[in-house]
C-alpha cells in the first residue's frame, strides 16, 4: 500500500496544557482549501470540537499559527485557535476520576482536502508534568490536594484557591507543580468536610493551613505565595494582608474590597451573612448598610445576568467602600493583579484598581502591578482550553441557580489568559529570587 504524502506535523506532540504548539500541514494539493478538525477528549469523557478551513500555499502547506482561516470556529491567525474555540459536543460525560488532572487530554486532528487528500495526528496535553505527585490532604481540618514537583526540595510554594464555585481547584495545583512549585489546591467551601456556602468563613481555617504547610520539609522557611481568581482573588488579597507568612499575592479578576456572602448558609444559621470572619467577628463587606445594595443586575444579550452594573452602583457609597477595603498595604511581599476590562461577573478592573491605588498611596515596599485586558471578561484562565461557554451557573440562596454572564469573547479571553499566565510565572520567579 502506497504511503500518502499528506502529513500533519506538530512540534510538541506531547506537552503541558499551557504550552502552545505549532501545527503545520504538508503535502496537500497546492492552492486548495484544506479543512482541519480538532476533537479534544477529556478524562471525564467530555469532548470538544473545533474546525477551520485554510488555503494551502504553492507548496501545499498550511501553517496554522500564521494563517487566518477562511471560515470556521475562530477568526484571525492563532496557533491555538483550534483549542480555545472548541464547542462542547453533545453527551453528558461522566464523573471525572479523582486523579483526572494526572491523566492526559487527547486532541485528535484531521485534515481533509478535495480529491480525497487526508491526514491525521493525535496530540497529548498534560496538566501534570513528569514526576509531579498528587496527595489528598485531610489533616488538622485542612481540605485540599497537594501537588509536588520532582525532587526533594525545598520548593517554593503556592496556595491555589478557587473562586465563587468553591471546591478544590486541582487543575491550578497540578499545573503549578509542573512549573516547579509545591502547590496546595486548598478548598474552603462547597467540598466534603467544608461549609456549603461562602458564608461566615473563618480566616483561622487558612491560618491553620499556612501553619500546616510551614511545618512540611518541602517548605519550612521557603517562599509561600497565594493565588486565586474572582472571589479567590479577593481572598488572596485578604490572606496576604492578614498573615505575614504570605510572601507574595497573585489575584486574578479580584476585588480590593470585601463582598457579601455567596450561597447557602449552614442549617440553622440565621446570623449576619458576611463572607469572612476573623477572631469571631464578621468582616465588613461592601453591601453592608449600603443604600445602593438593592441595585439589580442587568440582563445580557444571551439572557444571563450581568452583575457588573449593579456592583458599580454598590461602589457609589464611598463610606461602604472605605469600610470594606482590604488593607493590602499590610501584604509582606509583591502583588500581581489581573483583570478583564469587559468583566460582567463583577467590575474586576475597577475593583483591582482600588487595591492598586491603596498600595500606591501607602508606598508599598514591594513591587506591585495591575494587568488589565480591555476586551477580556471574567474567564481569564490558564491557557489553553476551550473558552466558548460564556455563562456560568452559581447557586444563590433563595434564588436557585443563577445564569451569570462572564463578558469578553473567547478570543479576547484566550489572548489575555496566555499573556497573564506568562506574566504570572515571571512574577513568581522574580518573587522567589527576591525572597530573603
Amino acid at each position: 500500500m502506497a504511503e500518502t504524502r499528506e502529513m500533519i506535523l506538530v512540534d510538541r506532540p506531547s506537552a503541558l496544557v499551557d504550552t502552545p504548539v505549532e501545527i503545520v500541514l504538508r503535502g496537500f494539493p497546492p492552492r486548495q482549501p484544506v479543512t482541519v478538525t480538532a476533537i479534544q477528549s477529556f478524562p471525564n469523557a467530555v469532548r470538544w470540537r473545533a474546525q477551520a478551513s485554510f488555503t494551502s500555499d504553492d507548496d501545499g502547506r498550511v501553517e496554522i499559527a500564521r494563517q487566518a482561516p477562511l471560515a470556521g470556529s475562530y477568526d484571525g491567525a492563532s496557533a491555538m485557535g483550534l483549542i480555545w474555540s472548541a464547542e462542547r459536543l453533545a453527551g453528558a460525560g461522566q464523573p471525572p476520576p479523582a486523579d483526572a488532572v494526572m491523566r492526559p487530554r487527547q486532541v485528535h486532528l484531521e485534515a481533509t482536502a478535495p480529491g480525497g487528500a487526508r491526514a491525521e495526528a493525535t496530540l497529548e496535553r498534560r496538566v501534570a508534568g513528569p514526576g509531579v505527585t498528587r496527595q489528598e490532604i485531610r489533616a488538622e481540618g485542612v481540605v485540599g490536594t497537594l501537588f509536588l514537583p520532582p525532587g526533594r526540595g525545598p520548593h517554593p510554594c503556592v496556595i491555589a484557591l478557587d473562586g465563587g464555585g468553591g471546591g478544590v481547584n486541582e487543575y491550578w495545583g497540578a499545573i503549578l507543580a509542573s512549573q516547579g512549585y509545591a502547590a496546595l489546591a486548598l478548598g474552603y467551601f462547597n467540598a466534603e468536610g467544608l461549609p456549603r456556602g461562602l458564608v461566615n468563613l473563618p480566616l483561622e481555617y487558612f491560618e491553620a493551613a499556612i501553619r500546616w504547610m510551614r511545618r512540611q520539609a518541602w517548605l519550612r522557611d521557603h517562599f509561600l505565595a497565594v493565588w486565586g481568581p474572582s472571589r479567590g482573588g479577593e481572598l488572596a488579597l485578604l490572606l496576604g494582608a492578614s498573615f505575614p507568612e504570605i510572601n507574595a499575592v497573585v489575584a486574578w479578576m479580584p476585588s480590593g474590597v470585601l463582598f457579601w456572602a455567596l450561597g447557602p448558609a449552614e442549617p440553622g444559621d440565621s446570623g449576619p451573612r458576611a463572607a469572612w470572619t476573623f477572631r469571631g467577628k464578621p468582616l465588613p463587606y461592601l453591601q453592608e448598610d449600603n443604600p445602593h445594595a438593592t441595585a439589580a443586575p442587568a440582563t445580557a444579550a444571551d439572557g444571563a445576568l450581568a452583575w457588573t452594573p449593579a456592583y458599580l452602583a454598590h461602589l457609589e457609597d464611598a463610606r461602604a467602600v472605605a469600610r470594606a477595603t482590604i488593607p493590602v498595604e499590610k501584604i509582606r511581599g509583591p502583588v500581581l493583579l489581573v483583570s478583564g476590562g469587559d468583566d460582567q461577573m463583577w467590575p474586576s478592573a475597577r475593583l483591582a484598581e482600588i487595591a492598586l491605588r491603596r498600595l500606591a498611596a501607602h508606598d508599598h515596599a514591594f513591587p506591585f502591578r495591575h494587568l488589565t485586558y480591555a476586551g477580556a471578561g471574567h474567564k481569564i484562565l490558564v491557557p489553553y482550553g476551550p473558552l466558548t461557554p460564556r455563562v456560568v451557573q452559581l447557586p444563590v440562596q433563595g434564588l436557585g441557580h443563577l445564569r451569570l454572564s462572564q463578558g469578553g469573547t473567547p478570543q479576547a479571553d484566550a489572548e489575555a489568559g496566555a499573556d497573564a499566565w506568562r506574566q504570572t510565572l515571571g512574577f513568581l520567579e522574580e518573587s522567589v529570587r527576591g525572597h530573603g
